[in-house]
């Protein structure tokens, strides 16, 4: 049996995850399990925030590909869940959002300039390659 957070007791939102590095990315997992970003959203960057794991504490499920967001020594998606997939969610001063990986702390979801995901380890959150702004999604 798949291992999921989905349903786990409500208040889950469906956004996009725009990222302000370069001239600005939207974060999207492929059906490969590639995360990356794309200048025009698609498909791709419609994400399930589950949000009622604990305080502070989200999942981050790829609508389109079924992947969640999780983070190992790299950054990767996986299809099932696991420990690796639970993010440290904090609201910065400037008001975007950082996610910190929670089974490795100091590992931060990022972007490159050119929209490729960036080695956690070589992130921090005042960097703009971590800020991350939820948008309602239109899709």
């Amino acid at each position: 049996e798949r291992k999921s957070l989905r349903g786990v007791g409500g208040g889950d939102k469906q956004l996009l995850l725009y990222c302000r590095v370069g001239i600005g990315f939207h974060l999207q997992i492929l059906l490969n399990g590639s995360v990356g970003g794309v200048h025009q959203p698609n498909e791709y960057c419609e994400f399930i925030i589950i949000s009622n794991i604990q305080r502070g504490v989200v999942g981050i499920l790829g609508v389109k590909s079924g992947l969640y967001l999780c983070m190992n020594a790299e950054g990767q998606a996986y299809e099932t869940f696991s420990d690796e997939c639970l993010l440290r969610e904090n609201l910065e001063e400037n008001h975007y959002t950082t996610y910190s990986s929670l089974s490795h702390p100091g590992l931060y979801v990022a972007l490159t300039r050119k929209g490729r995901l960036r080695n956690g380890r070589r992130a921090k959150p005042h960097q703009a390659c971590s800020h991350f702004l939820p948008r309602r999604s239109h899709f």
